[in-house]
């Protein structure tokens, strides 16, 4: 390799033109040199300098100082103390001065290329666990900050206390206190809104559901069922979190399931208690505890927070047929009817609500839901569900045709306290069956009403 260098002066200096890849370490490389007044006439002295290559430099313009007397040998080196930084040695014997020396900082092994690899595979390693180390600190936190943030919007919903009961408590929302702890999350400005709108829309059906309303009693006997359901007795309290469960309709089900762990964790016993009878009470039944199970692991628990009872004469099931789901070989029957009798004698297929509820040890329970599907005892069962000292948080009942019973009915309901949140016709009842679903509000909320 040939390097190539203009004479200047005092202070003349050798340019290293060397390319990237043509040094190598130890390797000597001959220098002529040009004078810098015939730049392209060769030296006509060719000196003894020589010079030793290190490790390569990576900038393209590299100087240093060459002596005044060109007359002697001189030996040039540098070694380097980082791939980067390059520091020069030199050896100068000229007869004006005295011999001065300068050693390298390295060995020729150190500064061999193997080294120099093997320092570049030590530092990439490096490199890599740290990066690898910092992705793997930001994913956890990533996690740790996700866990946080679903446990606080679980805690929220669920407002664990000591305190026993949500019926004990001051509200300072509107929201909470009119609907007995159900609604949580709607502010006092919105709450006002639903409650005038749901005034405007009973004020109305008063007004139109007047005594005659019935369609099978007196001037309107020969009203058309489907015609009449379509304007009588519509939503009054349209549900923003309503959630479909086995073809029935559930107000706000995270809120059952959050006040059932509310309450599992003060009284140490199952309080989200759903009683089914008829329709598609298991496929509802299961579906219901699907939904509730996949809120409470949402927050790391793995134990069932409600239970559902299942109620059919005619079912040939064992009593528990899943975790929380309990299946019982008996029908409800409204207290003011006789006891279904079977071969003569009083069958014990059929128990009364309060009857139920006493054997099961719920009569101290608010039952969360009761879905009654009963083929026509829904006009007679509405005294049963209202004479309850515990009121039932929310009814999912069909109804069939039309009896001199159905404005009582909806009548009794509504002063009971209850709003019809879902009404939709069922889907082969030619318009007069329907599906309805009650939820029950504190009698504060229809105060400004009877003002």
């Amino acid at each position: 390799m040939v390097i190539y260098g203009d004479v200047l002066g005092p202070q003349d200096a050798l340019r290293d033109e060397r390319s990237s890849n043509s040094s190598r370490v130890g390797t000597r490389a001959t220098i002529e040199f040009r004078d810098g007044t015939h730049p392209n006439t060769p030296h006509t002295s060719s000196v003894g300098w020589s010079i030793i290559v290190g490790v390569p430099r990576h900038a393209s313009d590299q100087s240093f100082p060459c002596p005044n007397n060109m007359q002697t040998s001189v030996d040039y080196s540098y070694t380097p103390v980082l791939p980067s930084v390059t520091h020069y040695s030199r050896r100068i014997n000229t007869t004006n001065h005295d011999s001065t020396q300068f050693r390298p900082r390295y060995s020729a092994e150190e500064s061999s290329d193997d080294t120099y690899q093997l320092d570049l595979r030590n530092r990439l390693f490096q490199q890599r666990k740290r990066r690898a180390l910092g992705l793997f600190l930001l994913v956890l936190l990533a996690l740790m900050l996700g866990m946080a943030f679903r446990l606080n919007n679980f805690l929220s919903e669920v407002h664990i206390t000591n305190v026993p009961s949500t019926k004990t408590r001051a509200y300072d929302n509107n929201a909470l206190r009119d609907s007995d702890g159900f609604f949580d999350n709607i502010s006092n400005e919105e709450w006002g809104e639903r409650k005038q709108e749901t005034k405007a829309i009973l004020d109305r059906q008063d007004e139109f559901n007047g005594d005659s309303s019935n369609p099978s009693s007196g001037i309107n006997a020969n009203i058309v069922p489907r015609l009449w359901w379509l304007n009588n007795w519509n939503v009054s309290f349209p549900c923003d979190q309503e959630v479909p469960l086995g073809n029935k309709f559930i107000c706000n089900p995270v809120r059952i399931v959050s006040l059932g762990a509310e309450q599992l964790n003060a009284k140490k016993e199952r309080e989200c208690i759903i009683y089914a009878s008829g329709g598609n009470d298991i496929e509802f039944g299961a579906q219901f505890l699907d939904y509730a199970m996949a809120r409470v692991m949402e927050v790391g628990l793995t134990s069932q927070i409600c239970e559902v009872h299942i109620f059919n004469p005619n079912m040939q099931a064992e009593p528990q047929y899943r975790d929380g789901l309990f299946l019982h070989k008996w029908g409800f029957y409204p207290s003011n009817r006789q006891k279904p009798i079977l071969n003569g004698t009083l069958s014990d297929s059929f128990k009364t609500i309060e009857e139920t509820m006493k054997e099961l040890n719920h009569m101290e329970k608010t039952l969360s839901i009761l879905a009654l599907d009963c083929e026509g005892c829904e006009w007679d069962m509405f005294h049963d569900i209202l004479s309850l000292s515990f009121p039932i948080q929310q009814l999912i009942i069909q109804v069939h045709g039309v009896s001199d019973q159905t404005r009582s009915m909806f009548a009794a309901m509504q002063s009971g306290g209850y709003v019809i949140t879902h009404k939709e016709a069922a889907p082969h009842g030619n318009g007069e069956v329907y599906d309805y679903s009650f939820l029950r509000l504190s009698q504060s909320f229809f105060d400004e009403r009877k003002k």
